[in-house]
Order: C-alpha cells, then sequence, then structure tokens
C-alpha cells in the first residue's frame, strides 16, 4: 500500500484511510463466510482467522449489510446497540473498498472480489460501446430517466460483473443462498447481477418483515447448511439529507437495532439457532458534506475547457475526460488551485497502484474510470453545472476515502450462545 501513499501525494495517515484488498476490506468478507461454510471462492482472500475462527465450526452463516453504517456511526450510538454489541464476540474494523459507493461495495460482497476486478467502479460510468454515461441504480442514462434502457441496449446483468457470484460457487459446494432486500429493489438489474446462482430472494416491505421472514427460513431449514444474505438501506438513506449524526438517523439505528435484537436474535427457536453464525458489517461509512463547501466546475471553465464530457462518478469520486493532452495540466490545475479540497491522479496510475483492487481487472475496465480521479478530501464535493439544480439536497456522502467514508464495522457471534 506504500505504493498508493507515494501515488496520492497526501499524509495519507491522516487523511485517507486505504482499502485493505490484502484481507481486512469488506471485499474479503464473502471467502470468510465460504470458509467458515467448508467452501472455497475464488477471489480475494479470507479476513485473517481472528475476525471469524473464534466462533468455531458452523453449518450457517448470516450476513446483515446496514448500508451506511459506519465506523464512526457504530461508535458514536453505543447505548442503541449495546444489546447486539455485547453478545458480539468478534467486534473488529474494516475498510470499505474504493470508491466506497453502494453499487461497488454490494457488487464486491456479492463476488469477493474488488472494483477494478468486477468491473462497476461507481455510480455512474460511461459506456463507450452505448455511446452514453448511465446511473448504475437504474441504469438510465444521465440525460433522461428511462429505467433499464442500458439492458435494452445490450447489457446482459448474468455477465457484466466479471467475477462469479457468491451464490452459484456455493451452490456449487451445496450451500444455498437466500437473499432479503426491500421488495422495490428484489428484482433490479443490479440484484440481477448479485443474484446469480441464489436458490431464493425475498423482498420485504419493512425491517421487521425482514427479521419476521429471516427467523422463519432459519427455523423451516433448521439444522441444514445455508448461507442468508440481507440488506437494509435506511440508515445511508436518512444520513445523505440529516447527516450521519442527524436525529432522525439516531431514531432509525435504535429502531433497527431493537428490532433486530426483538423480532430476530431473541426470537429465534433454538433449533434455528443451532450451528449458526451472525455478521453485521456496512458497505461504507458517510462523510459530512455542508453546501459550503460545494465545489462547481462551471467556476472554474480553465478547468472546464480540459473537458471532452460531463464527468461521471459521484461527488465524492470524480472521473474526468479529458481533451487530447490535457489529462496533466487537468491534474496540474486541480492539486495547484484546488488542492485544499480534492487530489487528483491519473488513472491509469490509480489502477496500477492497486486502489481500485489488484490484478487480475475486468476486461475494458479502465474505459470507465476516464483519464483522472479526482478524490475528494475533507466534507468537499465537485458538481458539473447540470448537477447544481439538486446538489443541494444532500448534506451527507460518500465515495471517497476518509476515514469516515472508509472504515466500517464488522460484528460476530454464534446465535446458540444467544
Amino acid at each position: 500500500m506504500k505504493k498508493n501513499i507515494d501515488l496520492l501525494n497526501l499524509p495519507v495517515p491522516t487523511e485517507f484511510t486505504l482499502p485493505d484488498y490484502a484481507g481486512g476490506s469488506i471485499a474479503n468478507v464473502p471467502a470468510t463466510i465460504a470458509q467458515m461454510l467448508g467452501a472455497t471462492l475464488t477471489g480475494l482472500p479470507a479476513l485473517p482467522e481472528d475476525m471469524w475462527q473464534s466462533l468455531g465450526r458452523v453449518k450457517r452463516v448470516v450476513l446483515l449489510t446496514l448500508d451506511g453504517f459506519g465506523w464512526n456511526q457504530f461508535q458514536a450510538r453505543q447505548e442503541l446497540v449495546t444489546a447486539v454489541s455485547h453478545k458480539a464476540t468478534i467486534t473488529k474494523q474494516l475498510t470499505s473498498i474504493f470508491p466506497s459507493t453502494t453499487v461497488a461495495a454490494l457488487s464486491s460482497l456479492w463476488t469477493g472480489s474488488a472494483p477494478a476486478q468486477h468491473g462497476l467502479v461507481g455510480l455512474r460510468l460511461f459506456f463507450p460501446e452505448y455511446a452514453v454515461s448511465a446511473g448504475m441504480l437504474d441504469f438510465s442514462p444521465l440525460f433522461i430517466r428511462a429505467r433499464d434502457a442500458l439492458v435494452d441496449a445490450g447489457l446482459d446483468p448474468k455477465t457484466f460483473l466479471q467475477q462469479p457470484g457468491v451464490g452459484e460457487q456455493l451452490a456449487a459446494a451445496g450451500i444455498p443462498t437466500f437473499a432479503f432486500k426491500g421488495y422495490e429493489i428484489v428484482d433490479s438489474v443490479l440484484s440481477q447481477m448479485h443474484g446469480r446462482g441464489v436458490k431464493e430472494s425475498f423482498g420485504v416491505i419493512t425491517f421487521a418483515d425482514m427479521m419476521v421472514q429471516m427467523r422463519e427460513l432459519l427455523h423451516k431449514r433448521a439444522g441444514e447448511p445455508l448461507f442468508i444474505n440481507a440488506y437494509w438501506p435506511t440508515i445511508d438513506s436518512l444520513s445523505h439529507y440529516h447527516t450521519w449524526q442527524g436525529t432522525a438517523v439516531t431514531a432509525e439505528v435504535r429502531a433497527i437495532f431493537y428490532q433486530l435484537q426483538t423480532e430476530f436474535l431473541d426470537a429465534l427457536t433454538d433449533a434455528a439457532r443451532q450451528d449458526t453464525a451472525f455478521f453485521i458489517v456496512a458497505d461504507h461509512g458517510q462523510e459530512l458534506t455542508p453546501l459550503s463547501h460545494q465545489i462547481f466546475l462551471s467556476d472554474h471553465p480553465e478547468l472546464e475547457k480540459m473537458l471532452f464530457m460531463r464527468p461521471t462518478g459521484e461527488p465524492r469520486v470524480v472521473y474526468l475526460y479529458t481533451k487530447h493532452g490535457c489529462h496533466e495540466a487537468a491534474i496540474d490545475y486541480i492539486n495547484t488551485k484546488l488542492g485544499h479540497a480534492m487530489t487528483a491522479v491519473a488513472s491509469q496510475d490509480a489502477l496500477a497502484a492497486g486502489l481500485f483492487g489488484p490484478e487480475p481487472f475486468a476486461t475494458n475496465v479502465a474505459d470507465r474510470f476516464g483519464d483522472v480521479v479526482a478524490i475528494m478530501r475533507g466534507g468537499y464535493t465537485l458538481f458539473s453545472e447540470a448537477e447544481r439544480p439538486k446538489a443541494h439536497r444532500m448534506i451527507g456522502r460518500h465515495g471517497g476515502m476518509t476515514h469516515a467514508e472508509m472504515q466500517v464495522p464488522w460484528l460476530g457471534m454464534r446465535l446458540d450462545g444467544w
């Protein structure tokens, strides 16, 4: 990782947390779960043994991903998570991946690979094969709302991620995978990408609904090997608008952990608990991004003239496509005149340094990064002029490498010991 520190030319120990793909990131979780279940996954290695082996031999693993529940939230709201965290025999800190954004992070959790390996490297990406930039939540062009338009254009959800899925690899070992997520996204294109090989996907309406359905499945399949992969987004959703410190976010964390305790952990039958491990992780955290820290490209016409198209990525990590011969000038402009707010590196250098993960890289993944990657410092954000009308709506964001965005909790326990 020293190469990254030199490359970024930043005081990384105090400003940024680098992704630890070698064995300390969320992308290492799938191999860990497989190893606990007696299976083997291709991709990144498992977490160190002290992060899971003390739970002993298990036949079933439940993983709950709480979107946006960063280490800072976990630490700041101990009184709300005490009943659960005190039962956890494993309490560790992991890093997210880079960029620390949901679509990339969940793809890592569903493949056990880094973004540069599975290919979904950001919220908004350029697709030269379709001559369009598109959002990766709805696979729609950025200039018009047309849900799943990329699929209509030829994108295949079953092959887009260039690493095999956790579900299909565990299925080959005789271990079924069950997915739990909101009913509105259970059949989405992104869920189809993640759900390769999944035995059954459950669409839920509320978090309580998820807890009830999960405990019923564990009871129904008592004694059988399985993996449950559950995802809930509301901490992140609220944090975007109220920041992770907001009162509404506090209330949501309280509600989630109360229901987790009462409707799942306390309510499981003895048969459902047997030989079952339970983990909580987050895909990323969030940084405070006040309106006073917003920067618009149109206020920097010299830089804007160096670009031949609207940036992709997102406001905390921006992918710039420069005109021929301008990429070094763009990097110099950003690091000289905007260096207090962001750092810029050549995309190829960032890729080669392992910032997006180690080789082997996904085919054509370099096309998705543009020529320059601009990574925000502190609470800064960078927008194109087209984004100005909606830029004020979110005062909490993620995608970058600050501690708040990159550090996430990893809690584990045996359910038969609850």
